[in-house]
């Protein structure tokens, strides 16, 4: 595996994670297929925590950290927002929409991240950076709400829900980047096994609303174990120390192939159609993008 300390291992890091991610729209849309969305989001995480305790402790030993614990609360925070809430929104969202659509949907991480900074940070922008947000924005419409959508439950709900997920990552990107100086196997062991513990709950009322426990198909456990170990366990790992490596702009211009990615798996294997209005929307998001990531992309 690829360490991401040196700039190079940075770059294969984020391009393993991009295609890692990229699969787990498609591989999830199959497993909530048949284990209802929250139990499903409990036993990914669940295996993500069982696997990073274990390494964390190891880890902490053999490293010998002298290092002050990170502040808890943000670590909390970090939780709910990259695990309890992502994952309650990104598996009820894929349960009601296609995998292509929800894939496309996630290119607008990047601009999220930008919303929220200058929500958040007081961050400003630049004139064409404000074009390249309200292009992006154009481009979800297009790609969550025009046209038809073959093979969805309810394509409006789940594609809402999506967004909700996005805007949960672009929250867990900034916190997480805030803590930057701190150990990343540290602080995604203790995050995810927080946000999983919280996932308890809404497992609890889904199951009593079904009225009976779910039967785990072969194949569901096959995606429970790649999604919890890689997708989350390995990635969520290799993402935090990327962080303190390369920039947030670098990051999100990789990210962007996430989304593409996505949907030609959804295409390919699950034989899902994707429309001109999505196919344009997705553009439109790449575009916006782009703009917002040029050099001088903000102003303190």
């Amino acid at each position: 595996m690829p360490s991401p300390k040196s700039k190079t291992g940075a770059l294969l890091s984020i391009i393993l994670i991009v295609t890692i991610w990229g699969s787990a729209s498609a591989v999830t849309k199959v497993a909530v297929e048949s284990i209802p969305p929250y139990f499903f989001a409990f036993l990914r995480n669940g295996v993500a925590a069982i696997c990073l305790i274990p390494y964390y402790l190891i880890h902490k030993k053999k490293m010998q950290l002298l290092q002050a614990g990170p502040p808890m609360k943000k670590v909390a925070l970090m939780g709910l927002t990259g695990i309890t809430f992502f994952y309650l929104f990104f598996n009820m969202a894929l349960y009601y929409t296609t995998a292509a659509a929800g894939a496309l949907i996630q290119g607008f991480i990047p601009i999220s991240i930008i919303l929220l900074s200058i929500i958040f940070l007081k961050e400003r922008l630049r004139k064409v950076q404000i074009a390249g947000v309200v292009c992006s924005m154009a481009g979800v419409v297009l790609i969550g709400f025009v046209g038809e959508f073959y093979g969805a439950r309810n394509a409006i709900l789940g594609n809402t829900l999506m967004i909700f997920a996005v805007l949960a990552w672009g929250f867990y990107t900034i916190i997480s980047k805030s803590l930057e100086r701190y150990d990343a196997v540290q602080l995604t062991a203790i995050s995810t096994t927080i946000g999983t513990l919280v996932l308890i709950p809404a497992v609890a009322i889904e199951l009593w609303r079904t009225a009976e426990f779910p039967s785990v198909s072969f194949k569901a456990w096959l995606a429970v174990l790649y999604l919890g170990i890689f997708s989350s366990a390995i990635c969520y790992i290799l993402y935090n120390r990327v962080l303190k490596t390369l920039s947030g702009v670098q990051v999100g211009n990789f990210m962007n192939f996430d989304p593409v990615i996505g949907a030609a798996i959804a295409i390919i294997f699950l034989s899902e159609k994707v429309t001109v209005w999505q196919i344009l929307g997705a553009l439109l998001v790449l575009m916006g993008v782009a703009l917002t990531s040029r050099r001088g992309r903000t102003k303190q």
